[in-house]
């Protein structure tokens, strides 16, 4: 137990310095232009590993974090939570939409739980068990309208034999049942997704979260390990990629927009940040 336990300890301090060698190695100029941090609302420790968000309304945003099966109701006016809703027992919940009075919430297994009416005490609380599991390490999770489906990715390996390609699974909205045709599949090998990455990480893209706009329909996709944010055109050919400088996107993991079309990114805490979240633009 000792020794497994140094083992880690060693294993984690090469990561870390892994992860060090490579922000302080780039420079700024490494980073894509385009994107300006508006506004920064610094969470409180409880959401310190906030790992999805997703607007309530333009002033409010629901928040989850690895752990606990709770809701938290941020409001972005009084810089609070106001509400904590329970709705699971403990483990890795990654991803969270709201949808009108409906939460739905995707857990690391594949598990989603689907909260109706969830700011109610009389809420009604689903548990559905997709075809993922933990190997496939699941964060993401929006409603598509277009297809009538909800989609999802895998930050891992995806469901075909060789676990390559960036694929985009669609989900029956009734049962969370994986439809047979993909939404889309991208290449680790096409030249938007192949790009300059530390040694320690495997893929060019490991998505930490899928949102799509609301008035594009464009597919919005980060990636926490390296961060970067890709957008997908509504037909999930690839548009363009950001490379996120961690400077000031630590490590980001939940997307939302609000009713304008307004993007707001949340990072976890790191060494050298709080956790947050932030109006971001683009161009």
């Amino acid at each position: 137990m000792k020794q497994n336990l140094i083992a880690f300890l060693i294993i984690g301090v090469i990561l870390i310095s892994s992860g060090l060698v490579y922000l302080v190695s780039k420079s700024d100029d490494d980073y894509t232009d385009g994107l300006n941090v508006l506004k920064t609302w610094e969470l409180p420790p409880i959401l310190k590993e906030v790992s999805g968000i997703s607007h309530v309304d333009d002033t409010k945003i629901a928040c989850i974090q690895d752990e606990d099966g709770i809701i938290f109701i941020y409001d972005l006016g009084l810089k609070q939570i106001t509400k904590e809703i329970e709705f699971g027992p403990k483990g890795d919940y990654e991803s969270i939409r709201i949808i009108d009075s409906t939460a739905f919430i995707m857990e690391s297994n594949g598990n989603i739980y689907k909260v109706i009416d969830f700011k109610s005490d009389t809420r009604k609380i689903e548990t559905y068990k997709t075809e993922f599991n933990s190997s496939n390490d699941m964060e993401s999770l929006d409603f598509h309208s277009r297809t009538n489906t909800f989609l999802t990715i895998p930050k891992e390996n995806n469901l075909t034999e060789n676990g390559d390609n960036l694929i985009i699974y669609k989900l029956n909205p009734e049962d969370f049942t994986k439809r047979k045709e993909p939404f889309t599949s991208l290449s680790y090998g096409d030249s938007i997704v192949k790009v300059e990455k530390p040694k320690f990480i495997k893929r060019g893209f490991s998505a930490s979260e899928l949102t799509i706009h609301p008035q594009t329909g464009e597919i919005f996709l980060l990636d926490s390990k390296v961060p970067k944010l890709m957008i997908l055109r509504s037909d999930g050919f690839p548009k363009q990629l950001y490379m996120l400088n961690p400077k000031n996107f630590q490590q980001p993991e939940g997307l939302s927009f609000d009713s304008l079309g307004k993007m707001y990114i949340s990072n976890e805490e790191s060494d050298f940040l709080k956790q947050n979240i932030q109006l971001v633009e683009w161009k």
